[in-house]
């Protein structure tokens, strides 16, 4: 392979394991802390793309101001909707079997496709161009936008770390996912974590989408594929680890990205191979912990 294709290829792989890492790392975060299997989790990163979409473009117009702007109106509606999803939907279905929590989520897959398509219609939304200039590598571009999203993940998993190790509310979400029976006997607000928990993992798919959008585009339907990668990324590096989010979306995006050039035959089908090899090996995942029924 050509040395400055290779360059390009590997900041291509790299910015692509930043979009999923930020997805992954909150569908993650959901599942360690409450035990909720969030299919719905996809849809949350569709409806980041099209408001992050709705405030650069329609809105504002694009600049870097704009983008910052759609980032964080991307993190607050979709961590908005994640709150009502938790309060409203969620909550009545915790003492009952886990299948309805999966039927729930599944459903919100199909009404808030719709709900984009009643917004804004079944058309693909498209940026203009990529946001910032290119670095010329021979005769390709590295646009500065895949480097800026690679800091932006960068960012997340440090402050996630930060949250979770130095912060009060962080603590108690930790003892929660632990024994959920024990932190309430000492008094932890349990409900308002929970709260929490879910907002700050669908604002996660929120900016993922908001991040992602001015590549990929913006389209009903677009978080499917997102979520069974995600769902790879978690099981090879364990479900509800943040570092397994990190590592393992770093072997599922340079894979994916390297065999499309290698072996495209084989694009999808490696990342799948070394998901079942690690699990012949270790079941729960390269960094995860034993699963706990939640309680």
């Amino acid at each position: 392979m050509d040395i400055n294709l290779f360059i390009v290829q590997f900041f291509n792989a790299l910015f692509f394991a930043s979009i999923l890492f930020l997805i992954s790392s909150g569908l993650s975060l959901i599942y360690g802390i409450m035990k909720i299997l969030n299919l719905a989790h996809g849809a949350l990163y569709m409806l980041g793309a099209y408001v992050t979409f709705t405030v650069a473009i329609l809105w504002l117009g694009m600049s870097w101001y704009s983008m910052l702007l759609a980032y964080l109106a991307s993190i607050l509606v979709v961590a908005g909707l994640g709150i009502f999803i938790e309060r409203v939907l969620l909550k009545p279905l915790y003492n009952k079997p886990q299948d309805l929590q999966l039927l729930l989520t599944f459903a919100l897959i199909f009404i808030l496709d719709d709900i984009v398509k009643m917004i804004w219609g079944a058309q693909y939304r498209a940026f203009p161009k990529i946001p910032g200039w290119s670095i010329p590598v021979g005769d390709y571009q590295i646009p500065i936008y895949f480097i800026l999203t690679v800091f932006i993940a960068i960012g997340v998993g440090l402050f996630l770390h930060w949250f979770f190790t130095r912060t009060t509310y962080g603590k108690m979400v930790r003892a929660i996912s632990y024994s959920l029976e024990t932190s309430s006997i000492l008094g932890i607000n349990t409900d308002r974590l929970f709260a929490l928990s879910f907002a700050l993992g669908a604002g996660l798919a929120g900016l993922a989408g908001g991040v992602a959008v001015p590549l990929y585009t913006a389209s009903p339907g677009m978080g499917g594929d997102a979520i069974v990668l995600s769902f790879a990324v978690i099981v090879i590096g364990g479900m509800g680890s943040i570092l397994g989010a990190f590592v393992g979306s770093l072997i599922v995006g340079f894979s994916r990205v390297f065999m499309a050039i290698l072996f495209p035959v084989f694009e999808i089908a490696l990342i799948y191979v070394i998901m079942a090899v690690i699990l012949m090996f270790r079941p729960t995942g390269l960094f995860g912990m034993e699963m706990r029924e939640r309680r």
